[in-house]
Parts: structure tokens; sequence; C-alpha cells
């Protein structure tokens, strides 16, 4: 399989073994190996640049705030929508 374009935002990084490696799983979607192995990277590297890239790589992995908060807010809503469904539904033919 060929390698995943490199993100815009890693253009600029430096080019370091460890790091590549790291820029590719994150282009494959692999954001588990980025989480896990960039903070080994940055421990392990003197260059400030690879650390700062390790970093940017991992934060680039978190979900968006906005995004969380409307997921959150969007479960709140369903739950007071069926709590009203089940409270104020038809009645029970008996």
């Amino acid at each position: 399989m060929p390698p995943a374009p490199r993100p815009a935002f890693a253009r600029e990084f430096p080019r370091a073994p460890g790091l590549d490696a790291l820029v590719e799983a994150f282009a494959q979607g692999n954001y588990a190996r980025v989480r896990a192995e960039a903070p080994a990277l940055e421990r392990a590297s003197d260059d400030d640049a690879i650390k700062q890239a390790a970093r940017t790589l991992v934060e680039r992995t978190r979900p968006d705030p906005l995004a969380v908060a409307l997921l959150a807010l969007a479960a709140m809503i369903l739950v007071v929508v069926a709590a009203w469904a089940i409270t104020h539904g038809p009645p029970a033919h008996g």
C-alpha cells in the first residue's frame, strides 16, 4: 500500500524516522498508535522541534471540544424527549 499523503500541518515537521512513522500512522488514521508512541518519542528526543511535533500530533488526535459539547447536548435532549414521551404518552389500554 502506498504511503498516505503527509497532512498539511505536518509538512514543516523535521524529518526523523520515529516522527515520520508517527506522521504516517496519523495520516492512515491510526490515532491509537500516535497517542501511544508520541510521548515516548518526545521523552527520547533532544530536538525541541521533534518534541513539539510529537505534541502537535497528539493534540490533533483529541476530539474537537465543540463536537463533544454538541454530542452531550444532543444526548441530553434525547433523554428529556424520551422522559416526556414516557410520562405523557397515551394511556395503556387494558
